[in-house]
């Protein structure tokens, strides 16, 4: 079960960073937990703010017979979320490909990391940073929002956290995360996404906005058209409706 193993840290730079240094000391399913980060981050590095309040949580996993991609076990806590987020009678859209949505607003980032040796997998790290009971800093509020907020009161993380580890375990990586069935997985996801064939999105790249159409979304990139026709394969970036 995830979280079996849990170690609990007030302070930390990052739990992700702490499981790279230390994850052949723990077994699978390993949880570290901190009230606090001071080098937290997400997706390609980018900066995340991890103050008193919010869920900032990391799970190691090693397993021996279950896929060792990365991008997996994003989708099974993106879904894990969402379920959660759903007790809570709060709708949300899974951003593409690893931010939870509330209004247009981010509540949620996950970024996992893959640890290779020669060319096998030796773990896979998952990261969660969500939005509790923290204050959201003044410069984020139009585009970050906390669950505190949604429901005006607060919330027990440890309760939480519990409910979020155990429906990515019981609902997704006992049932799905096999070789025959992780593609009910990925179906999921893609029915949760933001996005959808035939929407017009803002493409952000790290110092330009481009607009483009969605031709395609599979499992391993968007298919877009720019304003020239000119079809582009994205695996990664920052994708939002236009509005």
């Amino acid at each position: 079960m995830i979280g079996d193993r849990t170690i609990e840290l007030y302070s930390i730079d990052s739990t992700n960073a702490y499981l790279k240094r230390n994850y052949k000391n723990f077994p699978s399913e390993t949880v570290v937990i901190a009230k606090k980060q001071t080098e937290g981050y997400g997706r390609r590095g980018n900066n995340w703010v991890s103050n008193y309040g919010g869920l900032w949580y990391s799970v190691l996993f090693k397993p021996l017979k279950r896929p060792m991609n990365p991008w997996h076990y994003v989708r099974i806590f993106s879904l894990a979320i969402y379920d959660t987020l759903e007790k809570y009678n709060i709708k949300s859209k899974i951003k593409w490909p690893n931010d939870i949505l509330v209004d247009e607003k981010k509540i949620c980032g996950i970024a996992s990391e893959g640890i290779i040796k020669g060319k096998k997998p030796e773990a896979i790290i998952v990261g969660i940073g969500m939005n509790v009971n923290n204050e959201i800093p003044n410069d984020l509020k139009n585009v970050a929002i906390s669950l505190n907020e949604l429901i005006n009161r607060e919330v027990k993380i440890d309760k939480l956290l519990y409910e979020i580890n155990h429906r990515a375990y019981n609902s997704y990586y006992i049932k799905y995360l096999k070789d025959k069935s992780v593609s009910i997985i990925t179906k999921k996801w893609l029915e949760r996404l933001n996005i959808s064939k035939g929407d017009t999105v803002n493409i952000k790249f790290s110092d330009t906005i481009e607009t483009a159409k969605i031709l395609d979304i599979t499992p391993d990139y968007v298919l877009v058209s720019d304003n020239n026709d000119n079809e582009k394969k994205l695996y990664a970036g920052d994708i939002s409706i236009k509005k």
